[in-house]
């Protein structure tokens, strides 16, 4: 028998007593419960067992790295006021309140702090004590605040059940803070 290896510029050659020592059919040993087999099986040499050693990666142990798991603290949820006063850009309070003059019918609106949605409660037509003047951070438009006694103030005594129930479901039983836009129809005193 001849082995040649490639790259080399010389034959191996190998003992005759050697080559006969080494078995052309092995036998399998299979697991416990599989029946046992008889397959061809190349003939191991120091040459091919040198090569196997050579081509079988060397494995690490592995170790387990303890798993570390980072929760951020979360902020503590906004108020209801927290997130209407977010929508407020120069938020300028006036103490005590300043009685403005709506001389056409001008919509009356409140923030539902729930949906983030502005919906109008009704409009307003005369006097009304303004708590407060600011920019709607939404449209940049100049807004005034007022507070508004559910179905009590301003001539609004029957405003839609559901507005009512979603300042209800805000949180908001008596009174919201309400807002109306700056424009011609509101005289500032």
């Amino acid at each position: 028998m001849l082995v040649a290896l490639a790259g080399c510029k010389s034959l191996l050659q190998l003992d005759a007593a050697q080559r006969t020592r080494t078995p052309l059919v092995t036998q399998s040993v299979a697991p416990a419960g599989t029946p046992e087999r008889t397959a061809l099986a190349p003939v191991p040499t120091r040459v091919t067992q040198t090569l196997a050693q050579e081509r079988t990666p060397t494995v690490a142990p592995v170790t387990r790295t303890p798993i570390v798991q980072i929760i951020p603290a979360a902020p503590p949820p906004q108020t209801n006021e927290a997130r209407w006063r977010a929508q407020q850009i120069d938020r300028e309070v006036l103490d005590p309140p300043r009685v403005y003059r709506v001389v056409r019918r001008t919509p009356l609106f409140w923030f539902d702090p729930m949906t983030s949605q502005t919906l109008e409660i009704g409009t307003l037509l005369g006097d009304i004590p303004v708590h407060a003047r600011f920019r709607l951070r939404s449209t940049g438009e100049y807004a005034l605040e007022v507070q508004y006694r559910i179905n009590n103030d301003f001539g609004l005594t029957a405003i839609s059940e559901a507005v009512r129930s979603r300042m209800e479901a805000a949180g908001y039983t008596v009174s919201v803070e309400a807002f109306l836009l700056e424009s011609d129809a509101v005289q500032a005193p």
